[in-house]
């Protein structure tokens, strides 16, 4: 027998982030706009955004998720060529040096709410 997973709230408030900027950035022939608002409320709805610490920490997570969507940009709109290898370069070490962040700040939300399982990627000592 399978078991159903509950999804951690460090991992709903990622992707209840992740979903606002691409209702915000993407243009609407990109999305089906009403199913990304459907997603956004249905994430929205396991967050208790009544809780200052919560809304501080989803307000990280949201900029942190804005900062990698901003440096992948380019790459993602096939632009690489247009770069050059060095600034690909510089910018893969841009989103890792994110994702720490955003790890610290899941795991915040972890030791704020007690609700999941902290992350340690590779070299994650110098992540804080």
């Amino acid at each position: 027998m399978i078991k159903q997973i509950i999804t951690p709230l460090p991992e709903v408030i990622d992707r209840y982030t992740i979903s606002l900027l691409k209702l915000e950035r993407l243009d609407a022939s990109e999305i089906d706009i009403d199913e990304m608002k459907e997603q956004v409320e249905y994430y929205k709805s396991g967050i208790d955004f009544d809780s200052e610490g919560i809304v501080e920490l989803s307000d990280k997570l949201y900029e942190v998720n804005g900062k990698i969507w901003d440096v992948e940009g380019s790459i993602r709109e096939g632009l690489d060529a247009q770069l050059g290898y060095e600034e690909i370069a510089k910018r893969a070490i841009m989103v890792r040096d994110l994702n720490r962040q955003r790890m610290v700040v899941k795991n915040d939300i972890i030791e704020l709410t007690g609700d999941g399982f902290k992350e340690c990627k590779m070299n994650c000592i110098a992540a804080g």
